[in-house]
């Protein structure tokens, strides 16, 4: 019998995630890569970052160095995140990975919160409280990162091997991740003849693991992760921070379009996967029912 090779899912959101965080739109990217590379990969980028000059103490997140130019609120010279993000692309193009990125409009259940906020006489933060209360503020993310999961099982299962995933931690967040997985792998309650049906046995079959990793892990799969979905969000609805320098607005565009360049290349379905309101239901039509049910009863 062969030894199976491992991948590694790492993924990451970006935007505003929760229910009553300011934003209508959030995604979710997952990097799909076998172990052992990432290993290697992680170490060059140690090496990337020393020949830099940027702090290898922690990961480095896209917005915080790329777009805001600065890591724990201190400046990073031009030519140093230049010459860093050159060294990093070069390094990207010769990986072997892949990419699903999910990407969902909240405006529809934001419009579902306004609707019981003036039926009540109450304000959208009471609303919001109340959903965090009975942990429904998160919900979306944890369908998302579900879907994610399913597919994730699905990969594996076409090439005959098995998985990992490893989420950067959200600290007390965390329970929609744990969650997710939870109901991704286990013994499936999706109709017989589903599509998700047979994701979740491949899933429930090939994941083997979730890990947390916090901001000293060190690990290119989140900071790659992070790296598309902060592309892609920019690229999609414009900048979320505006600068006033035009010359920092080109240069902050020419980093987005290169790097979402390098994420088309990768993606695994060929395209950015819109999570529709019908998608949703099919993915976690209790969640959705939920979510209806508290607004209702409020």
């Amino acid at each position: 019998m062969h030894k199976k090779e491992t991948y590694v899912l790492f993924f990451d959101e970006s935007g505003k995630s929760k229910i009553v965080d300011i934003g209508n739109h959030f995604l979710l990217c997952g990097l799909v890569i076998n172990k052992d590379l990432h290993m290697a990969l992680s170490s060059y980028m140690i090496s990337l970052k020393n020949k830099s000059g940027i702090s290898v103490s922690k990961n480095i997140h896209a917005f915080d160095l790329f777009e805001n130019e600065k890591i724990n609120g201190k400046r990073i010279k031009i030519s140093k995140i230049d010459t860093f993000f050159e060294r990093l692309l070069r390094l990207v193009e010769g990986s072997d990975f892949e990419c699903f990125v999910l990407l969902i409009d909240k405006k529809p259940y934001i419009k579902k919160m306004e609707k019981a906020s003036r039926r009540k006489n109450v304000s959208l933060g009471a609303i919001g409280k109340y959903l965090k209360r009975n942990q429904a503020h998160d919900f979306l993310y944890e369908i998302l990162a579900k879907k994610l999961f399913l597919r994730f099982g699905n990969f594996l299962y076409a090439e005959d091997s098995v998985g990992e995933i490893v989420a950067e931690s959200r600290r007390w967040d965390d329970h929609a991740t744990l969650s997710a997985f939870v109901s991704a792998t286990q013994e499936t309650k999706f109709l017989p003849g589903t599509i998700h049906r047979k994701w979740s046995e491949q899933s429930f079959n090939r994941i083997h693991g979730l890990t947390f990793e916090n901001k000293k892990g060190l690990s290119f799969g989140l900071e790659l992760a992070d790296l598309f979905a902060w592309a892609h969000l920019n690229i999609a609805f414009g900048l979320a921070h505006p600068t006033s320098s035009m010359t920092k607005k080109r240069r902050i565009e020419k980093r987005l379009a290169r790097v979402e360049n390098l994420l088309k290349d990768s993606l695994k379905k060929k395209k950015i996967e819109i999570m529709t309101l019908g998608k949703i239901k099919t993915v976690a039509k209790d969640r959705v029912s939920k979510f209806t049910k508290l607004l209702k009863d409020y």
